[in-house]
């Protein structure tokens, strides 16, 4: 469901949902216009944001959302890593290859849709997702769950559901650093590899 503003009789623009709301961009400019909107009467014309005011605290686009985790990430280190696998229930071997595996994370967006695709010497996957949309998921690992990602205070919020279990993983970019944690405490950090 989209929330619409007219600003004209013939121009409506869609404004983010509650949920949404978490850029800073929105927050500080919306900000803003709560104080104009404060100092001008309800029925003047001034009230209301210049279209190009309007765009500037207007949900961002997939593609503006996600832009700081594009690229191509290189595993550094893992912390816990055969713990995590070891509570999923994931068989000794399957682990102790897991463990050795140096994957490489590509996240690129096209359109509204991001895709992430992990690669390494073992296996291949992809999934592609638009943010805020609830879709399925197989992992690594082979579950299947339902799975939802949103962009949370400049983090990129993954929540995987199945079996009646849920785990989290957030990822945060800080400079060519791209860090990985999970529900369970496991702390992965990526290094984004060069252009």
């Amino acid at each position: 469901m989209s929330v619409f503003v007219s600003i004209s009789p013939h121009t409506s623009l869609p404004l983010p949902e509650a949920d949404d709301i978490t850029n800073s961009r929105y927050k500080s400019s919306q900000s803003d216009h709560s104080r104009t909107a404060a100092r001008t009467p309800p029925n003047s014309s001034a009230a209301l944001p210049s279209h190009s005011h309007l765009h500037s605290f207007l949900l961002l686009s997939a593609a503006e959302m996600a832009e700081a985790f594009v690229g191509t990430w290189n595993l550094k280190n893992s912390e816990k890593w055969d713990d995590y696998m070891k509570e999923l229930g994931v068989p000794f071997a399957t682990r102790k290859v897991g463990n050795m595996t140096k994957p490489k994370t590509i996240i690129s967006v096209e359109g509204d849709t991001v895709i992430m695709k992990t690669e390494s010497s073992i296996k291949n996957t992809e999934v592609n997702f638009k943010l805020g949309q609830e879709f399925d998921e197989t992992t690594a690992d082979g579950r299947s769950v339902k799975s939802l990602v949103r962009i949370q205070d400049g983090k990129l919020v993954h929540v995987q559901k199945w079996d009646g279990k849920e785990t989290s993983l957030v990822r945060e970019v800080n400079g060519n650093a791209l860090t990985l944690v999970n529900t369970q405490a496991i702390v992965i950090m990526f290094v984004k590899f060069p252009n």
